[in-house]
Order: C-alpha cells, then structure tokens, then sequence
C-alpha cells in the first residue's frame, strides 16, 4: 500500500492495488496482442473513452464538458501507455489506473495533443479506433474484443445492476400524485450520483405519455395517474438498465389489460436469451407472441432490446439480428405495449439467463414459458388518500394477484458493499451505500 501524499501533509490517502483489475487488464492485453498480430499492426491507439474504460478495466480519463481528445491509450505487444497532459497525469496514476502497469507520456497543457499522439505513431503501423489518417480504423474490431464480459466485469455489472434498481424503485414508491416527471427524475439522478453512479437517460412517462412517446424523457407534468419510469446509468464504463411502473391510487383497466399481454412478451424474452442462440431467432419467438395476443405490429411502434455492456447499445436488436448470445453477455429487454412498459438488465450464462435487476422488493408476476415459471416485474401501487379505503390487493385474474401491491415494503434500507473504487478507500468506513438521509429529497436543490 503506497501513500499519495507527502510524509508533512495534513491529510493522507492510501492507495490500494486492486490485483483483479490488474488481472483484468492483463487479460484486455493478451486479446489486443492477438489483435495486433492478426492484423499485422505494431500498435493500438485508443481515443474513445468507451474503449479506454474497457481496457483498463474501469478508467474514465475524460472531462466534463470538454469534447476533444486529451488522453490516449497507446498499446504494444509489449508495452502500454497513456498519452495526456500534464495536469491530468496525476489524476490517472494515482486514482484511475494505479498500479496497472501503464507507461507515461506527457506534454505540457497548452501543447497539442494530436502532436503527442502523431510522434507515437510515426514509423508504425497503428490500429485505432479514432478517424485521424493514416491509423487504420479498428472501432468495429474492438466491439467485437469488448463482449463477452470478464469475470470483473460480470461483478460490476451485478453490483451496478442493483443499485439501479434500487434508485428506480425506492423513487417509483415514493411517487405521490402531483409530483412533476421532472421532481421523480431528480431523485433517481440524486440516489444514483451520491453513490458515484452515473445517470445516463432517465425517462418518467406519466399517464399514458408513453403510448405516443416511446422515446419520452420527462418534463414538468404532474403525475396522476400511474408512471413508467426507466434509467440506464453507467458506473467503470459498464451499463445497466431497468424499467419499472407504478399506480397511484387506483389502477386502471386498460393499463392492466396491456400490462398482462406485455408481461408474457417480457417473460418469453427474458426465457429464449440463452448461450449459442442467435438473436434474431429470440426474437422470433417474441414476435410470435405480440401476433398471438392480437398485437401483431405493437413492435413496430418501440425498438425491443439491446446487447448492453460499455456502450448503452453495444448491438440493437432488429429482426435480422447477426448478433450471436454466448456466455457473458448482457441483454436489456425493454418491450412495450401500448401504454405499458417494463424492462430488465439479464446475463447469458451456462446455466440459463440470469436476472440481473430482479428486486426481491417489488411485485412479480409469473409467466410459464415451456413449463418454467418465469419472474417478471409487476404494477406497484402507491396508496392515495383515496384509495386508502382499498384492500391491499386489486382483484385480478387468479394466479397474477401477487402482481400487484402497495409500496409500504419498500424503504431506502437494503445494504451492499459501497461502490467507492477499491483504489482509494476509506478502509474503517461501514456506512452502506443505500443509507439515506433522515430527511426527504429537497426540491430546493435544483436550480428554479
């Protein structure tokens, strides 16, 4: 353990080599070495933070609201390195990627970097995922390094998974009629950043607003009635997503009628996305149900699904999908039927599909596909002044009524490890990342 500060500094902090990220990185490098050596290439330069997060298992070198290109991976068959400044050096060493076996070079701050990045490659043959000639592009290349996911990543991508969920749900059961889409995706942004989560679309249809606007953030309506509520958020450069609706007070017929039909369109994705299946042939068995239930251009009206991992759609399924599942894989099915939405965050694993945003906390339903029961989310219901005098459970069809049920189980009290990067902690702390304050979230904290 080395430490970051001077030995007469005020304040210390510690420096922790994670051996797995470094594990993790060795073994980004051993597939580009096989890249390089396919190709012909002496070397990999990398731009996209989407790549570099990838290969360095978790990095993130770029700045708020600067657009051009200021740090690059450079890589060998025996050697990596950044390429940056001289004000950002410091920030990658000693927190982004300490102790990964990364080289430096550096220019001053006001010196190009194109400059730095040129007399790198020159005299080599370089792959780069960048468009700056003569490099050769490799961006198409490297998506196909970037899936399956490693062990690390098949971690992370758990750990995030949970904690979207939990922003999205705590939030929809804190829904009160009158609240704005904007104030709902304000709290799920606030639950998410304070635990260094970062929200990458949020999206509160009210009312019905999805059935015109699949694609709808939000805005400054109140909600009424009921509201779908979706987030996908990044954390290590890795993605998760989760859609979820609940019902304020009463629920509404035709929300419920869609919702059944869209839950059997859920459960039958969420069974086929299985190892060595192409994608295009789950979604054959998808389509065959929306055209089962009379709904035989409902997909037509929203994209389904998409192979999730460092971007937010690394594949977009389409009909004639090419795309191959396999071991390590994570697929965000995001269906829609009308009015009703729902989506869930899955791994492809040996043993089946694994749920990744399934919430012990919120209501199920159960599809039988094949024989197999399978768990997809319900419609929560908020309790309302006047819906109080309601029995707990809406009547529903037998066999669904666990569906549907209040939000008073739902509290901000689950535990997990906290998602500080294990390069820098605070090693005496306990405090879980889902304790959350005493008070309510404070409209006061935005701007008017």
């Amino acid at each position: 353990m080395a430490a970051a500060n001077g030995a007469g500094d005020p304040v210390r902090r510690h420096l922790v080599l994670d051996e797995r990220r470094l594990n993790d990185v060795e073994l980004k490098h051993d597939r580009v070495r096989v890249l390089l050596q396919e190709s012909g290439a002496d070397a990999l330069l990398l731009q996209d933070p989407v790549n570099i997060a990838w290969f360095t298992a978790g990095a993130d070198p770029s700045r708020f609201g600067v657009e051009s290109c200021q740090t690059s991976v450079f890589i060998t068959e025996d050697a990596r390195l950044f390429a940056t400044n001289s004000v950002d050096s410091a920030l990658l060493f000693e927190r982004e990627a300490f102790g990964l076996g990364f080289q430096l070079k550096q220019r001053e701050w006001f010196q190009p970097h194109r400059e730095l990045v040129d007399d790198l490659c020159r005299g080599r043959r370089v792959l780069s995922d960048s468009d700056h000639a003569p490099k050769r592009q490799a961006a198409r290349l490297l998506a196909d390094l970037r899936l399956p996911l490693t062990p690390l990543e098949v971690d992370r991508l758990r750990r995030l998974s949970r904690v979207v969920t939990h922003a999205v749900e705590v939030s929809a059961a804190n829904a009160r009629p009158g609240m704005t889409e904007a104030a709902i995706a304000g709290e799920i942004a606030h639950r998410l950043v304070k635990r260094t989560v970062n929200p990458v679309r949020i999206q509160v249809a009210a009312d019905g607003r999805l059935a015109r606007f699949r694609h709808w953030a939000f805005g400054e309506e109140p909600v009424e009635r009921f509201a779908t509520i979706s987030c996908i958020a990044r954390r290590w450069g890795l993605h998760a997503a989760v859609t979820r609706t609940v019902c304020l007070g009463h629920v509404p017929d035709e929300l419920w009628q869609a919702y059944q039909k869209l839950a059997l369109v859920h459960g039958t994705a969420l069974y086929f996305t299985r190892n060595t299946l192409m994608l295009q042939d789950v979604w054959k068995r998808v389509q065959r149900i929306y055209e089962k239930f009379g709904l035989p251009c409902e997909w037509l009206q929203s994209d389904q699904a998409d192979v999730i991992g460092y971007r937010a759609s690394e594949h977009r399924l389409t009909p004639d999908s090419s795309c191959a599942l396999q071991e390590g894989v994570p697929v965000f099915w995001h269906p829609s039927v009308g009015e009703a939405a729902t989506g869930d965050t899955l791994l492809v694993t040996a043993r089946g599909p694994e749920l990744l945003t399934r919430s012990a906390r919120w209501p199920e339903m159960s599809v039988l596909v094949k024989g197999h029961g399978i768990p997809v989310p319900g419609l929560l219901r908020v309790r309302t002044s006047e819906s109080s005098s309601e029995p707990k459970f809406k009547a529903v069809p037998a066999g669904t009524s666990a569906s549907l049920f209040d939000a008073t189980g739902i509290a901000d009290d689950d535990h997990d490890d906290r998602m500080d990067s294990i390069w820098e902690l605070d090693l005496t702390s306990e405090r879980s990342i889902f304790e959350e304050d005493e008070s309510a979230y404070s409209e006061e904290s935005v701007f008017d």
